[in-house]
């Protein structure tokens, strides 16, 4: 039998067909198999065969000559570009790889407390509800960021996207799931610093409220504010805020009806809606409070000052 010759294609980034190149834009993966052939991506181009028996033990060949020269893990273009500061190697990488740098991007950062078994890339775009924009990449083992197009989208509808994300994981047994969200970037250059927003709003998230599942970097003044008091003088306000004389007066009602409270703007009767007692009922609980502690949370002022402290004795758990 005539043994045939595989033929090999070497191809421009530029000159791939469109829904191969936006594979490697979305996906940190550098081997692609679309419509019948196998694209290998290298340093600046594509290796394409055809997806059969002989196609791929030439590529795994190459594949393994290109590891061991590099000693480098399977490239991620979109972590590189995350995490490079200098905007001249991002415009590059951007050019190399056809990605567009001037759309506004939002960066969401995923983490579970337990990492599956699989890559969480790979879970994520077999069930996460992702859009046709969306790009994926690996942080490690157990993070992964989400580079979202936010030109049209607000940041509650970004927020929203993430929440169902979260959701449609959780339902698939991913209940672990926490999310951190970046302010929007206006382009390419400024996707490092909502990248680090990101992660920035899953750390501070998990300290103040580690049960939360979502936590978004500009809704979180108030924590980043506390963050920058030293730690010896958070515990010395903590301590004389708290004696024995008003510890028990924190339970977990009372805390719940503070919680509304501030969640409704210190608008006694939305709070008392929602708590579903009478507004004398919360009236008398903020008198109560006001005795014990000397702070009134119906004014703005020690409403902040109740904030702070609690921010506080959150951190030092």
């Amino acid at each position: 039998m005539e043994k045939r010759c595989t033929a090999v294609e070497l191809i421009p980034t530029e000159q791939l067909p469109e829904e191969v190149r936006r594979f490697f834009v979305r996906s940190p993966e550098e081997i692609c198999r679309m419509n019948g052939r196998i694209y290998l991506m290298m340093d600046r181009d594509v290796l394409s065969c055809a997806d059969t028996a002989e196609g791929n033990t030439v590529l795994s060949a190459v594949q393994k000559k290109i590891d061991s020269k590099s000693g480098r893990s399977p490239k991620d273009i979109w972590y590189q570009i995350l995490t490079d500061t200098e905007p001249r190697r991002i415009a590059a990488l951007a050019k190399k790889h056809g990605i567009e740098s001037r759309k506004k991007r939002t960066v969401i950062l995923f983490r579970v407390k337990y990492p599956p078994e699989q890559p969480l890339e790979r879970i994520f775009s077999e069930i996460a509800p992702l859009e046709e924009d969306d790009c994926l990449a690996t942080v490690n083992h157990d993070t992964l960021a989400l580079i979202k197009e936010s030109e049209f989208q607000s940041e509650d509808e970004i927020a929203e996207y993430a929440a169902a994300v979260i959701d449609t994981m959780v339902s698939e047994g991913f209940t672990d799931l926490q999310a951190g969200i970046g302010t929007e970037a206006e382009d390419l250059r400024g996707i490092n610093r909502s990248f680090e927003e990101a992660a920035n709003a899953l750390a501070i998230g998990m300290r103040y409220q580690p049960n939360g599942t979502l936590f978004r970097y500009s809704e979180q003044k108030l924590e980043r504010i506390i963050d920058l008091i030293p730690a010896e003088q958070r515990e010395k306000i903590v301590r004389e805020f708290y004696s024995k004389s008003n510890a028990d007066a924190f339970d977990e009602e009372m805390m719940e009806t503070i919680s509304v409270f501030f969640r409704n703007g210190l608008n006694i009767t939305a709070a008392s809606k929602e708590l579903f007692i009478h507004r004398n009922t919360l009236n008398y609980r903020l008198d109560k409070i006001k005795r014990d502690t000397g702070l009134d949370l119906r004014t703005f002022r020690d409403a902040i000052i109740f904030r702070l402290i609690c921010g506080m004795t959150e951190n030092e758990r």
